[in-house]
């Protein structure tokens, strides 16, 4: 199983909903931490989590608009 990966998002991007009843898109806001379990690479959608839940993500929008947090720096 590949490791999560949580970011801080610097510059808000949309992402997808898969399965709501609600909008198919929402903003991700600049200062939301987010994971993956996914190797960030373009071209492609990722599948990420915010506030617990799923959502997909254009691997471009994280490469640009996200930045790896450093966990080694809250231990």
């Amino acid at each position: 199983m590949p490791a999560v990966v949580r970011f801080r998002v610097i510059s808000s991007f949309e992402v997808i909903q898969p399965c709501v009843d609600g909008p198919p898109f929402v903003r991700v806001a600049a200062g939301a931490i987010i994971d993956s379990d996914e190797e960030i690479r373009s071209p492609g959608l990722a599948e990420i989590r915010w506030n617990n839940q799923p959502l997909l993500a254009r691997m471009r929008d994280i490469e640009q608009c996200a930045k790896p947090l450093d966990e080694s720096a809250c231990a």
